[in-house]
C-alpha cells in the first residue's frame, strides 16, 4: 500500500505490478530511473514510465486506479492523495535522443519486477537532457548513475554515441567526463 512514508522506489515498484496485473508492461526512464540507479545523490518526484504497446489510457487509469493513483485532469500525469509522487506516462516509443532502446534492466524485489532503462540508457538519457536543454540537474544525474554503475567501456559507448548525435556535443560530453573525474 502506498501512503506519506513510501519512497519513489516503492511508487515505481507499485505502479509496475498495477500494470502487470492488467496485463501491461512498461519502462522506467528519466529523472525518475536515475534516482533509482543513486538514490543518494539524486532525487525526483515522479516517476515517468514509457509503455511497451499503445495501451488505451482507460486501461492504464484502469490499473492505476487499483492502488490509488489518479488521472490528473486530463493529462498522463497521475497523483495520490498520500503520496508526494507522481507518474507520468509519456508518450513513446522508448528511445535516448535518435536512439530506440531495446535492452532494459529488470529490477527485482520479492515476487515484484521494475523494468528500468540499463544504467547506460539511463547515464544517455540525462545526458541528452543537459546536451540539449543545458539542464545541469540531468548532468549531475548522469554522473551520480556514472559513478554508481558504469565502466570506462560504458563511458566510451556513451562517448561515441554522443558524438552520434551531434559533434556540438563534444565540449558537453567533455564537462560530463571532468566531473565524472572528480
Amino acid at each position: 500500500m502506498i501512503d506519506e512514508t513510501s519512497t519513489l522506489e516503492d511508487v515505481c515498484f507499485a505502479v509496475a505490478g498495477a500494470l502487470a496485473a492488467g496485463n501491461m508492461t512498461a519502462v522506467l526512464t528519466g529523472g525518475s530511473a536515475a534516482a533509482v540507479y543513486a538514490p543518494n545523490a539524486y532525487q525526483s518526484l515522479d516517476a515517468d514510465f514509457i509503455l511497451d504497446g499503445d495501451e488505451p489510457l482507460g486501461d492504464i487509469v484502469s490499473a492505476l486506479e487499483r492502488i490509488d493513483f489518479h488521472r490528473y485532469g486530463r493529462s498522463r500525469i497521475f497523483t495520490h492523495t498520500r503520496s508526494k509522487f507522481t507518474v507520468d506516462f509519456p508518450k513513446g516509443p522508448l528511445a535516448v535522443g535518435g536512439d530506440y532502446v531495446h535492452e532494459r534492466n529488470t529490477l527485482r524485489r520479492g515476487d515484484q519486477r521494475l523494468a528500468i532503462l540499463t544504467p547506460v540508457d539511463c547515464i544517455r538519457d540525462r545526458l541528452a537532457h543537459f546536451f540539449f536543454w543545458d539542464d545541469f540537474t540531468a548532468l549531475g544525474a548522469a554522473v551520480a548513475v556514472a559513478r554508481a554503475h558504469a565502466n570506462a567501456d560504458d563511458v566510451e559507448r556513451i562517448r561515441r554515441w554522443s558524438e552520434r548525435e551531434s559533434t556540438a556535443f563534444a565540449t558537453k560530453f567533455d564537462e560530463f567526463t571532468r566531473r565524472l573525474a572528480t
